[in-house]
């Protein structure tokens, strides 16, 4: 019995960490992928000069929650997220948002294969990718 109890118990941690998080809209759903950064602006004088990204970094987003950021083939940080859609000081309606595990949300739209990532704080930095 304890060993059925077991491995109901390991199936079940098995099934819930490889379910794939939702998203609102089939839009929302493009931020699946791998993304090349390219560039920043924002912060205080608007020109840019965030450090959080290196020029030759991309990022990861799987449709399991995980938020890999790379440097060349090496990961640098990971963290798990969901999508929802929130309130935005960069549009009247709302947005699609990665929402991290400390409740901060970052906003996100899409113009062809390019990806604006936004920071939803006055001052804060927006994000460029392309598809990679």
């Amino acid at each position: 019995m304890k060993n059925t109890v077991k491995l109901l118990f390991i199936a079940l941690l098995t099934l819930t960490g490889c379910s794939k998080i939702s998203a609102p809209n089939e839009n929302a759903r493009k931020i699946f992928g791998k993304w090349d950064y390219k560039s920043n602006s924002g912060g205080f004088s608007g020109a840019g000069g965030s450090n959080r990204l290196c020029q030759n970094c991309w990022i990861e987003i799987t449709n399991h929650g995980e938020f890999n950021v790379f440097e060349g083939t090496n990961q640098i940080s990971t963290g798990n997220l969901s999508i929802e859609m929130k309130e935005s000081i960069f549009s009247v309606d709302p947005l699609p948002a990665l929402v991290y595990q400390n409740g901060e949300y970052e906003t996100y739209r899409f113009f062809g294969d390019t990806l604006l990532l936004s920071e939803e704080r006055y001052d804060g930095y927006s994000y460029i990718f392309v598809k990679k």
